[in-house]
């Protein structure tokens, strides 16, 4: 049996190309972060089931998702204040195990309002994994890879369960996708103990991205920027991704050519996140995020003539193909502006307002099945994204380059 002991030396110190260790280190710590909200990577199936066979309204699933959201931000934000001072190991198996626990007991509430406030207190726990996972890939050694590896763990599992889902359905029931949201946590739980036992503590000062003294009013509106940036790109990604599936059926595409089409496109979400996992920090981050917000603009423009069947595979490829690296390269930014992690965790809670916003915001804008307005808005949010992201990076990188 392999044992993970050397974790800690992997996250801690750095050679001049990452080893197997840094490799294992990343993957492992991406599997559990991503298992605090593993909802995120297959919400059109939450999303549909919610609406469908479970009996609840297209608003009321998007609501019911909001709310989980709104519940991993006050996990996340808890987070931030515990990253420096607490031994992680108990508290991330802990909220794991809350997690696990009330994921399958959703499957006996069928009371809407009860729901609403049972999927809170689960998205709590979730975020609060969340939260520790983020600030312990910060402080990876590379953050890029590390980052990169989060998003490639996450669009492989988004790919697999859209495509298993509809079985797994057949097999258990419309909340199957319940039962898969608890396994991972369950993993997860197995993960944690494999990772090395003691404190989120600082790593020294004179790391990268930790002298950021020199200019403090020029750090602060850089980090505002790029805080701004990924809450308005996260708020329009998340809102096109809970309905991609409903925007297919109500342009007259079936179910099964519309699962199938996003579990195939999302697969293009792995060499999105390959990106930043292969090339790092080593040809800057700006080229590649103007790239990824040009292409989410186009995917979401695409989506409007989701009645032809080309069109809405080739947008959905986009997005799914451009989302995972602009989130890799915005996470790394911010964790080589602040080398403790905590930076890293603040941008993870402003993730999660952009998660649960996004489906709430698209929950408003849609007209029985009409989702033009909702793909407008999203649109022109990822322009507001590239127009904010700009100026931070170009800073960014002149202060903090990858070791």
């Amino acid at each position: 049996m392999l044992r993970i002991s050397t974790f800690s030396t992997a996250i801690a110190t750095a050679s001049n190309q990452p080893g197997l260790r840094h490799w294992l280190a990343a993957l492992l710590l991406a599997f559990i972060t991503m298992s605090g909200l593993s909802y995120i990577n297959f919400l059109p199936a939450l999303v549909s089931a919610l609406a469908g066979e479970i009996g609840f309204s297209e608003v009321q699933a998007g609501q019911i998702v909001a709310l989980n959201g709104y519940g991993a931000l006050c996990g996340s934000s808890l987070a931030i204040f515990l990253v420096r001072n607490i031994r992680y190991r108990p508290v991330l198996m802990t909220a794991l195990l809350l997690l696990a626990s009330m994921d399958i007991a959703t499957l006996w509430l069928d009371d809407f309002l009860l729901l609403l406030g049972w999927r809170f207190l689960a998205g709590l726990a979730g975020g609060l994994a969340l939260g520790l996972g983020v600030a312990l890939l910060a402080r990876h050694p590379y953050p890029d890879r590390a980052f990169g590896a989060l998003l490639f763990v996450q669009f492989s599992v988004g790919s697999l369960v859209i495509y298993l889902l509809p079985t797994l359905e057949a097999m258990l029931s419309a909340h199957a996708v319940f039962y898969v949201m608890a396994s991972f946590a369950v993993l997860s739980l197995v993960f944690v103990c494999l990772l090395p036992t003691g404190r989120l503590l600082a790593v020294p000062a004179q790391a990268p991205g930790a002298s950021l003294g020199s200019d403090r009013r020029s750090a602060v509106i850089t980090v505002l920027l790029l805080l701004a940036a990924m809450l308005v790109y996260q708020i329009a990604a998340s809102a096109i991704w809970a309905y991609a599936a409903l925007i297919g059926t109500a342009a007259g595409i079936a179910n099964e050519t519309v699962s199938t089409t996003i579990a195939v496109t999302g697969m293009l979400g792995l060499l999105g996140a390959l990106l930043p996992m292969m090339l790092g920090n080593r040809y800057g981050r700006l080229p590649w995020l103007i790239a990824g917000c040009v292409l989410s603009i186009s995917a979401a423009v695409l989506l409007t003539f989701s009645g032809q069947g080309p069109y809405y595979t080739l947008a959905l490829a986009l997005l799914f193909f451009s989302w995972p690296a602009v989130q890799s390269f915005l996470l790394a930014a911010t964790a080589v502006l602040d080398s403790t992690g905590r930076l890293a965790t603040i941008a993870a809670v402003v993730s999660s307002i952009g998660l649960a916003t996004g489906p709430l915001l698209a929950s408003a804008l849609i007209t029985e099945g009409n989702f033009s307005q909702m793909l407008q808005v999203g649109a022109s949010l990822f322009v507001v994204s590239l127009l904010l992201l700009y100026k931070p990076i170009l800073w960014s990188g002149q202060h903090a380059k990858e070791a």
